[in-house]
């Protein structure tokens, strides 16, 4: 007699994925295996972001280190002038170059082999190293920022010195950091002297509606459609307010009236009852009755 096949693994060696009739219908032993299976994924991959993140700035060095004996190499032509670092990395690596270790070795490059005014490295190793790596990433977007809108005077400009200045203090940089960055995004801290931060007034999010209106033509024809249909939906909230009937209608005319005037609608507009006609003075009324 033939052997059925095993309906749980198909023919290409992969596991087949249970239908949820299929785990619901399944002993609580059986499904807890694949319980357990879930947490241990998940504590693999917590386990292998702490371990990346804990040498971030280790591979950053290596990383450094190769790029100098790229352009070495450049230099002394031994290596095709159209050859990039990354095709670099990767002929050297075997494989592609993470981006936040590309990221911490250009910091490495910009501050610790880079020379001040006085020719000592503008951030010491050991600061570099004892840095969160947090605070060495939003130092390398400073940093980047820096380069591009100062080109070649970038070192003395004061977004360096003080992130230098940050990152070579003892404490916690990241507010100092931050500072920084929403400076040169030309940000204001919206947080108070309690940490708290500011809520947007009603007027706040008006304006902030009029200027995506305003600016709908330089959007995608999809976004700005979207945009549209949501602002023309808005008015049917006011049924959801809470508000009476006779309260929504009664601001309507208030709204409609003051429209007619050319006025804003903030303005109470109040109508001047008609004039009385003069009374005709006994002399005319018996003229009147008379002829």
């Amino acid at each position: 007699m033939v052997a059925k096949p095993n309906t749980s693994v198909p023919q290409n060696g992969t596991e087949k994925k249970l239908t949820f009739a299929e785990l619901a219908s399944m002993p609580l032993g059986d499904l807890a295996s694949h319980l357990k299976k879930i947490v241990r994924v998940d504590h693999a991959i917590a386990k292998a972001k702490e371990v990346f993140t804990s040498s971030l700035q280790f591979n950053a060095k290596c990383v450094a280190a190769l790029k100098r004996a790229y352009v070495e190499r450049l230099n002394k032509r031994e290596i095709p002038p159209d050859t990039t670092f990354k095709k670099y990395f990767e002929q050297n690596a075997g494989g592609s170059l993470p981006g936040r270790v590309e990221s911490l070795a250009a910091l490495f490059n910009a501050l610790a082999l880079t020379l001040d005014a006085n020719g000592k490295p503008m951030l010491s190793e050991e600061h570099f190293d004892a840095a969160a790596v947090d605070w060495l990433e939003k130092a390398n977007a400073i940093i980047k920022h820096a380069m591009k809108q100062h080109g070649e005077a970038w070192k003395g400009c004061d977004d360096v010195l003080d992130v230098v200045n940050a990152l070579s203090k003892p404490g916690d940089a990241l507010k100092k950091l931050k500072e920084i960055r929403n400076r040169q995004k030309g940000e204001k801290d919206t947080a108070g002297e309690t940490g708290e931060p500011v809520s947007l007034t009603i007027g706040d999010c008006l304006k902030f509606l009029k200027t995506a209106i305003k600016n709908a033509s330089k959007m995608p024809e999809k976004d700005a459609y979207g945009l549209f249909c949501d602002t023309i939906r808005l008015g049917d909230t006011w049924e959801e307010s809470g508000c009476s009937e006779n309260t929504l209608n009664a601001w309507m005319e208030k709204f409609e009236k003051a429209v007619k005037a050319g006025v804003s609608p903030n303005i109470e507009v109040i109508t001047q009852p008609a004039a009385d006609e003069p009374e005709e003075n006994a002399v005319e009324e018996a003229e009147a009755v008379a002829a």
